[in-house]
């Protein structure tokens, strides 16, 4: 009787589980709204370091449906790029004059990855993180794609080597989060996507994102069990 109430247990959490990677969950008005409240309560640790970098960015962090399973999409930079070449990232780019973050972040994919503005439904910007050795600030745009397809992008070989889409789920998978500890002490998360290692600012971004789209019984945040050593 205890293991056929704890098997019920089980499937009733399986399902739930399921629902919470639904498409219409995960779009949902109510999802939607919850999210970006989150994402504007949310404040980035600080770095300890007097002022703000004067040079700013936009990624955008396009949540897509592939093949019906919800997802985020990712850029591989390309091998000839003088800096973080062969990381993975988020696309986007620096900051042109004038521009606000979302237009930086549409620019900049459509420049990179092809993607269309207007295949991208956009939610809203969160506070800016500072990039690697707080050169810049980064401001994260969420945007949703609707049924992408291979279709729907044309890769920029002089910057993206490829795109790929990790499933929420695998994100969420605790098997496929660690941490990472850098020379200056910082500890951020890492995501092991299959062949695909996600850290730095990107895996911040990522868990952050997470944090405030899913609930805490989805997304545990269990990174910090499994360390993984990043070169």
């Amino acid at each position: 009787m205890q293991y056929f109430a704890y098997s019920i247990f089980s499937y009733i959490m399986k399902i739930m589980n399921t629902a919470a990677f639904g498409l219409q969950y995960i779009i949902s008005s109510a999802s939607r709204e919850r999210c970006m409240s989150n994402l504007k309560k949310f404040r980035v640790p600080s770095l300890n370091r007097t002022g703000k970098p004067s040079a700013t960015a936009a990624v955008l962090i396009p949540l897509c449906n592939v093949n019906e399973r919800i997802s985020l999409l990712y850029t591989v930079r390309a091998t000839n790029l003088r800096s973080d070449s062969g990381n993975i990232s988020f696309p986007g780019g620096k900051t042109d004059k004038s521009e606000s973050p979302i237009e930086t972040a549409l620019r900049e994919t459509k420049e990179e990855i092809g993607l269309s503005p207007k295949r991208v439904e956009i939610w809203g910007c969160g506070e800016a993180v500072p990039g690697r050795k707080n050169k810049i600030m980064i401001s994260p745009v969420i945007g949703f794609i609707r049924d992408l397809q291979e279709s729907d992008l044309c890769v920029n070989r002089n910057e993206v080597s490829e795109a790929f889409a990790a499933p929420l789920d695998m994100l969420c998978d605790s098997n496929n989060q660690f941490y990472t500890q850098f020379k200056n002490g910082y500890i951020l998360p890492v995501f092991v996507i299959n062949e695909f290692k996600i850290w730095g600012v990107t895996a911040y971004m990522t868990h952050v994102f997470l944090s405030c789209l899913l609930p805490k019984d989805v997304y545990k945040n269990n990174w910090m069990r499994n360390k993984i050593i990043v070169k």
